[in-house]
């Protein structure tokens, strides 16, 4: 048989068949090799080898078959060398033997070159081995032959075969055309929801994601999941790994096994967070801990003898090998937040991983954002791991580069839910040339394969063909031998193990009857059907590398072969003839693979690797590390304690002992404050539990430890802390408030356990809502509800004898009451034990009970006696609680996991819903539906979109009647010149340089320099080259958004006019962040854009009409109308949407040069190309187009005119034409003498890169200096030329002169700003509805808990003014805390419309403030209508109601308005809610109540400038407020028992005036004026409000 590759000379095979079967072969380029019963055989060749019927293994998947060096060098190789200079010579001497160590060539390298001295590129002697210690030893010829002699002496991980067959996954989803739900509408909801739900018509549809998918994954391998946006990635790969949980919206069918397992026990998905708190090598030792059960001390002799030399310094050889290989090395003490770039926080995941046990590892977009050169150097080190450990890697990448692409061995593809095609990589585009399909040279292989996906394949069809719709590409893959491989594998009962092995000489093959069909009936037709492993050579012995992914064994089955790089050849599938036939076509090569597996490690046969005690302690040792991380959180704490403490007990000061019944109030009252403060300093907390949440979640997922273990961890390291604070504030409260020291100090004991305990109790309960708080919103929300109750029930704000029948349980489970009664019980009965026979007619209690002491009878008449028998009983109430507490805590973690949720997106009415996008008329072959992939990870692509007549529907529904008025109009529009008139620039930029100060070596580093260049009108300008911080740079520079903390110097002018006002309107600059206003449709954020940047000179209707144009240009008509934040949390990862909406709201401004800022990042093949034709088009109206770009391929650099490529020190290395296929770019580098050989297998972008030394696998310093060819050059020449004619050109032209600043004028600004924010509370009803919601509920629980208290008694009087000051504290401190994190919610937008020089920056605090007023307004109505009118509060008529809601509104402005100004004040929220706890738990207590005004000695300032005190004054004095003086003897003022008025009473000890009511009122609001008007200034003066300079 001949045999012809494109990549290799002819070779010929003759097969020789006989009954005791013998092959030979020969290979014309080498010696062949004969065997007596088997075929040695010499070529490049790859197969698939099934190993018989093998033990149970874990999951491997295919694995990539990198190019293999043929058996000699070609004439001209040889040449070049003999002829080459010494140093050259040594170069490449150099260069091989680094190669060949990498590859695990060690020996050889040593036979080949020296290893005394090796001189490295600087000309330094590299050190010897011998001089090497610890792990630099054991890595000193490479971590491949590192990894293959470890693997040799460790135990392997489990192997699992991963199958998969007719899956079938379908979700409902709503068509809705409810819109998104705002405040109003949830109100309105409240009263006719039931029944509009009731009466409404659903609309629903079945989508089928995916179509009946099967597959295998086999150990050791790296599969790639491609697809277009909505084929069904995502939806897969969730799948596979188990986490589908069915429900009334959802149907799963088929199998997926873990070789005889289910799926759902492996769940191992990347997810790249991190505890910011901890270290890099911290994380990772934590990972080794709790997933690597082989540790030091459990070595063998055989292994310590290995790992000697890194044992002896120290080291662990497992974690130290992947720092090394992960380049973790330099970054291993740094912090995992801000401290590591986004690169290597997804290097730390994957080492995470690599640390672990994990058999399969599953990768849904992991890498997105980052740049091609990481991601293929984590790629690379994903697939070495996989080859060496065997375990299997499925990776969906949306950025994927040849270098990439050729990494993975197996490629799924899929479009609309079907598998088009499923093999080996090499396959895929011989596949599909098979079917017309050819790939052009400039196109990368999975650009091809994702078109063909999407029905964009037509253009890759030759002339005259037609090109296959999805059901025929379905029916070929179904009918092609790959498909019959699959199904040879997931249709057997027993596991299948497939290797994949690329050739290497010295492997014999030989013809066989297999051994299973001996006893067989009909043996003669099963004959000859097998091609086996007859003979191993001992060279393959020797052999190292990761080509193989599973060890080849004599007697192993060879059932496909690919020889000389061509398509995959099956040989087990087919009729028995067919498979005779092929078997006798074989020519192979293998490497000797992996021995057999014997077994399997008894750990793994254990759910986690660590048994609960160690995880446990595992854990107390990660979290005292996180503990001590946050020192400046703790010394906070302990700051907020002592200064709580200490004025509380300088409030509080010597009013213990005093036989006073006010002072004796006051002690009982210390009880109650005391326990609430020390419960609420552990609120701040809340944030930070939800913060490490989702790692938990991952760590659980890949069974790093127990819930209970991270239960108990955080119980055990919260405990020494909790002891600190509750001791530094009873020491600080206790001596100064004179309290008892009766009984050896007894009373002072328990006071500090009982602090103790209540701060425990109280970080349990924060952490309880932590687990079961979507979002922090809702976390908040539920802190307040809990907090109310436990204060309203604490025994002290109502009596128990005024409490209703139906509240009275809840005040015997509240633990602060049982605080509050032992507290009273150890200071009254201890204390006070003077008889009361010495006070009668001095205290009342004493004439009530005058046998008792004084301290008993005060207890008996407060009614305190009764549950103080067992003084032990609190203390177990309270840790029983905590107990609880923390159980429920842990069921909530282990039984539910909320997804990622940013705090500000908005919500759907029905979730899920899913809409339709529409894309131009001009792509509609190119377009994809991402929007709803992620939603359900389903899409329809473009095969199905017309069929699905549902989405037409719901497409009509939302948008239907503007998106026909466009396109009747827009011809008409731009006929009758009604459109913007675009204004046409040329910007010149000459010897351009930019230089910044360095903090660390105290100079000046130029970031580049001396760049020139410029851009004329429909010019489309690409910057790459050099690094992220000289592009980004460089951009800003030319935008005029030079960062003022560095030296610019150069000439950069548009149309004669320099960076400044003028400049700023002509252009747009599109932010690599998408920071916009989620709760602000499409529309809108389009219209504030417009509205604020196109001036006065064009009128509404032009803005409209210019944003209806903005909106068709960029394909966002038909979902235009939905909140930008519902809609990017609805597709995910996918970021096209929020990249066109990020350059509409830019184009709304109609500039004439649009920056951008790293336009392509993040987006997968079809976002790429539908980005590209935008600018295209834009460029085409008459913009100038600049983008800064990294690493784009051949088809995205060839969109672009020009290109200006920056060397890694950020010199001009070239300015001038792309070029169609980047051919003009090309011919300048190679061009160049002594440039890089240039292949025509390199695309044109990787070899320029690569020739700059900023190649996607290798960077390095190049041999050349570009910047001083290119200035030597011609092109250089030209391009100066083509500078000094437009600089001629803008000599006659002169700068607009204008008035303002901002387009728009002042009161527009304002207008507009504040309508943006009023949508934003408006919509946001997590927040505003919320807020209402938590003021019906507490308005209810105080309403029902004070419902109608008479005034019999002084018990009903304290009560009832006890009511208006928890309403106060209630409605007050929430207030004030709420508003924190809610200002910062859209704070990156602020930053984004700043810069872009929208509008005057007083605006948006100013919207801020006067935005909260009717939320507010509404909030206090619900407070006072339904709580004061059950307790009958304040109701006595209809001014007297109106009045005081006023006053408690205002109150509420004021403390909101207050925490407002702390947050603008603060750097830090963190610091904002320390401040805002402190000072409103003093106000609390110094409000005249707990200590009345006559005992206060220190505070009467504090009083007096308390905003709760003259809110408390005016509510009280409305309420209880009577004329006795002017009463008659039928007066109707209500009395107490001893014949007192009311009022007469509450004044007396209140210190209230009824007459000071209109004057409290106005300093109230002049209050409010004053926070705000602070706000505004802190806002705009402090310089961490603003914009952080880049």
């Amino acid at each position: 048989m001949a045999n012809t590759s494109s990549n290799s000379p002819p070779n010929n095979f003759m097969w020789l068949v006989r009954d005791d079967i013998e092959l030979t072969s020969e290979a014309p380029s080498r010696r062949p090799s004969f065997c007596s019963e088997d075929i040695s055989v010499t070529s490049e060749s790859v197969i698939t080898l099934p190993a018989g019927n093998i033990t149970p293994m874990t999951p491997l998947t295919p694995t990539a078959m990198p190019t293999v060096f043929s058996g000699g060098a070609s004439a001209e190789i040889r040449y070049e060398i003999e002829k080459a200079s010494p140093e050259r010579a040594r170069n490449f001497a150099l260069r091989m033997y680094e190669s060949m160590k990498k590859h695990g060539l060690r020996e050889e390298a040593e036979k080949a070159i020296g290893r005394e001295e090796i001189k490295e590129e600087g000309g330094e002697v590299g050190r010897k081995s011998e001089e090497l210690l610890g792990m630099e030893y054991l890595l000193k010829d490479g971590f491949v032959s590192y990894l293959r002699d470890m693997a040799k002496i460790t135990p392997p991980i489990p192997q699992q075969v991963v199958r998969f067959s007719s899956i079938k996954y379908s979700r409902k989803f709503e068509i809705s055309d409810n819109g998104y739900e705002t405040f109003g509408n949830k109100v309105v909801g409240c009263f006719f929801g039931p029944l509009r739900t009731l009466l409404r018509e659903k609309n629903s549809i079945w989508l089928q994601v995916l179509k009946g998918v099967d597959g295998y994954i086999m150990p050791g391998s790296m599969t790639l999941l491609l697809g277009p946006p909505g084929s069904g990635k995502s939806t897969l790969l969730e799948v596979l790994a188990g986490r589908v949980k069915m429900t009334k919206d959802l149907i799963m069918e088929g199998m997926v096994m873990y070789n005889d397992k289910n799926a759902s026990e492996f769940n191992y998905l990347y997810n790249c967070r991190h505890i910011p708190l901890l270290s890099v090598r911290e994380t990772l030792e934590f990972a080794r801990d709790c997933t690597q059960g082989l540790r030091p001390e459990n070595f063998t002799p055989q292994m310590r003898k290995f790992f000697a030399h890194a044992l002896v310094e120290g080291q662990d050889p497992f974690l130290e090998y992947i720092l090394e290989i992960l380049n973790l090395k330099e970054i291993q003490h740094k912090l995992t937040g801000d401290a590591i770039s986004d690169t290597d926080r997804q290097r730390l995941t994957t080492a995470e991983l690599a640390l672990g046990t994990y058999s399969v590892m599953l990768y849904d977009q992991p890498f997105s954002g980052s740049d091609l050169p990481a991601t293929y150097s984590l790629v690379d080190t994903i697939r070495t791991i996989s080859r060496i450990q065997q375990s299997s890697a499925i990776m969906s990448l949306t950025q994927l580069s040849q270098d990439i692409f050729d990494l993975f061995d197996r490629i799924i593809l899929l479009g609309d839910g079907h598998v088009l095609f499923q093999g080996p990589r090499q396959d895929a585009v011989p596949y599909f040339a098979k079917l017309g399909y050819t790939k052009p040279s400039h196109i990368e292989s999975n650009e091809f394969l994702e078109d063909i996906a999407a029905g964009n394949g037509s253009q890759y069809m030759a002339p005259g063909a037609t090109p296959c719709t999805l059901d025929e590409l379905v029916e070929c893959y179904r009918a092609s031998d790959h498909y019959k491989d699959v199904t040879r594998i997931i249709d057997r009962d027993d596991v299948k193990h497939t290797y994949w092995v690329e050739s290497e000489p010295g492997l014999g093959l030989s013809l066989k009857t297999p051994s299973k069909y001996q006893f067989s009936a009909d043996t003669q037709l099963r004959r000859e059907t097998e091609l086996v492993v007859a003979k191993l050579s001992k060279k393959v012995g020797h052999s190292g590398g990761i080509e193989s992914s599973g060890r080849v064994e004599v007697g192993d089955v060879v059932t496909a072969i690919s020889m000389n790089k061509e398509e995959m050849q099956y040989l087990s599938v087919g009729p028995q003839k067919i498979q005779h036939q092929r078997a006798s076509q074989v020519y192979s090569v293998l490497k000797q693979a992996r021995e057999e597996y014997h077994a399997q490690w008894e750990q793994f046969q254990r759910p986690f690797v660590q048994t609960w005690w160690k995880s446990t302690k595992t854990l107390i040792n990660r979290q005292i590390k996180i503990t001590k991380r946050l020192h400046a959180l703790i010394k906070l704490r302990l700051f907020q304690a002592i200064v709580l403490g200490t004025f509380t007990g300088t409030l509080f000061y010597k009013l213990g002992g005093q036989y006073d019944q006010q002072k004796m109030n006051s002690v009982r009252a210390l009880g109650f404050v005391s326990t609430m403060s020390i419960m609420l300093i552990n609120l701040v907390q809340l944030p930070l539990y939800m913060l490490q949440r989702p790692i938990f979640y991952k760590h659980r997922a890949q069974r790093f430890f127990r819930g209970s273990s991270y239960i108990v961890a955080h119980c055990i390291v919260n405990l020494p802390q909790t002891l600190v604070e509750a001791l530094a504030y009873t020491v600080c409260v206790y001596f100064l408030a004179g309290l008892s020291f009766s009984g050896n100090g007894a009373p002072l004991f328990a006071y500090m356990v009982l602090l103790c305990l209540v701060a425990y109790f109280g970080s349990s309960v924060f952490f309880l809502l932590s687990s079961v708080s979507s979002i922090p919103e809702v976390g908040n929300a539920l802190a307040g509800l809990v907090v109310s109750i436990f204060l309203l029930f604490s025994g002290f704000v109502i009596y128990p004898s005024n409490i209703p029948i139906y509240w009275k349980w809840l005040m015997y489970v509240n633990p602060i009451h049982w605080a509050n009664v032992s507290f009273c019980w150890f200071q009254f009965s201890k204390s006070y034990v003077d008889p009361c026979s010495i006070y009668l007619g001095q205290l009342p209690f004493c004439d009530q009970f005058p046998t008792m002491t004084v301290g008993k009878a005060y207890l008996k008449f407060y009614e305190l006696s009764e549950y103080a028998r067992r003084p032990w009983l609190p203390y177990v109430i309270i840790l029983g609680w905590t107990v609880i507490a923390n159980f429920l805590a842990l069921l909530g973690l282990k039984n539910i996991e909320f997804a990622e949720m940013s705090q500000s997106l908005p919500y759907l009415r029905k979730t899920p819903m899913i809409s339709n996008y529409r894309e131009d008329a001009e792509n509609e072959s190119r377009s994809y539906n991402s929007y709803s992939e992620n939603l359900g990870h389903s899409d329809a692509s473009r095969f199905s979109s017309s069929k699905n007549s549902w989405m037409d529907y719901g497409k009509m529904k939302q948008n239907g009647g503007m998106e026909r008025w466009v396109e009747e109009f827009h011809v008409d529009l731009e006929r009758n010149g009604l459109d913007i008139p675009l204004q046409p620039v040329t910007l010149l930029f000459e010897n351009v340089s930019f230089t910044r100060y360095n903090e660390e070596t105290k100079e000046n580093v130029a970031v580049f320099s001396n760049i020139t260049g410029y851009a004329k009108p429909q010019h489309m300008v690409a910057i790459l080259g050099g690094t992220r911080t000289s592009k980004a740079t460089l951009l800003k520079c030319l935008a005029g958004r030079a960062p003022s903390m560095a030296n610019l110097s150069g000439n950069i002018q548009v149309n004669g006019s320099r960076t400044g006002a003028a400049f700023s309107r002509l252009i747009g600059y599109v932010e690599k962040l998408d920071a916009h206003q989620p709760y602000l449709s499409i529309r809108e954020s389009l219209q504030f854009s417009a509205a604020l940047r196109l001036g006065q000179a064009v009128n509404t209707l032009g803005c409209r009409i210019h944003v209806e144009l903005v909106l068709n240009q960029l394909g966002l008509l038909p979902y235009s109308n939905q909140l930008v934040g519902s809609l990017r949390d609805a597709t995910g990862k996918t970021f096209e949407i929020a990249k066109k909406i990020t350059i509409a709201v830019e184009l709304a401004a109609n500039p004439s040069i649009l920056f951008l800022e790293e336009p392509l990042s993040g987006l997968d093949a079809a976002g790429t190309l539908n980005i590209l034709n935008i600018l295209s088009r834009l460029s085409k109206s008459g913009r100038i187009i600049i983008a800064s770009l990294t690493h784009p391929n051949t088809r995205t650099l060839s969109s672009f005119d020009l290109a200006l490529i920056l060397t890694h020190k950020g010199h001009q290395a070239y300015f001038g034409p792309v070029g169609g296929n980047c051919t003009v770019l090309l011919e300048y580098f190679k061009s160049i003498p002594k440039a890089p050989h240039y292949s025509k297998r390199q695309s044109p972008v990787s070899y320029v890169m690569g020739t700059l030394g900023l190649g996607i696998q290798k960077r390095e310093t190049p041999s050349l200096n570009y910047a001083e060819i290119y200035a030597a050059s011609s092109l250089q020449e030209a391009n100066y030329n083509e500078v000094c004619n437009v600089r001629k050109m803008m000599k006659g032209k002169t700068a607009r002169d204008l008035t303002s600043t901002y387009p728009a004028p002042y009161s527009w600004q304002a207008l507009l700003v504040l309508q943006r924010t009023q949508r934003f509370l408006w919509r946001n009803v997590q927040y505003t509805y919320g807020r209402l919601t938590g003021c019906i509920m507490i308005g209810l629980l105080m309403g029902s808990l004070y419902y109608q208290i008479e005034y019999k008694d002084i018990y009903g009087v304290t009560s009832r003014t006890l009511y208006i000051y928890m309403q106060v504290i209630l409605i007050g401190v929430i207030s004030a805390n709420n508003i924190i994190p809610q200002i910062g919610t859209d704070r990156l937008v602020y930053f984004r419309e700043k810069r872009a020089g929208m509008y005057l920056p007083i605006f948006y605090p100013v919207s801020w403030a006067v935005g909260e007023i009717p939320y507010f307004f509404i909030a206090t109505l619900a407070v006072v209508g339904i709580g004061n009118g059950m307790a009958g509060i304040g109701t006595g008529s209809i001014a007297e109601f109106l009045k005081y809601w006023l006053v408690l509104f205002i109150f509420t402005l004021c403390v909101t308005y207050f925490g407002m100004m702390i947050t603008f004040l603060a750097p830090l929220p963190t610091l904002a809610a320390f401040a805002v706890s402190i000072v409103t738990s003093m106000w609390v207590s110094a409000s005249g109540v707990v200590v009345v005004l006559s005992d206060i000695r220190f505070y009467r300032w504090m009083y007096w400038s308390n905003p709760f005190q003259f809110a408390l004054n005016v509510m009280t004095s409305i309420s209880f407020y009577c004329n006795t003086k002017e009463c008659a003897s039928n007066c109707s003022c209500p009395k107490l028992p001893d014949d007192s008025y009311v009022w007469d009473r509450v004044a007396s000890i209140r210190s209230l005036n009824q007459e000071r009511g209109n004057t409290d009122t106005l300093i109230l609001s002049a209050m409010c004026l004053l926070f705000a008007s602070l706000a505004f200034i802190f806002f705009i003066v402090l310089k961490h409000n603003s914009p952080p300079q880049s």
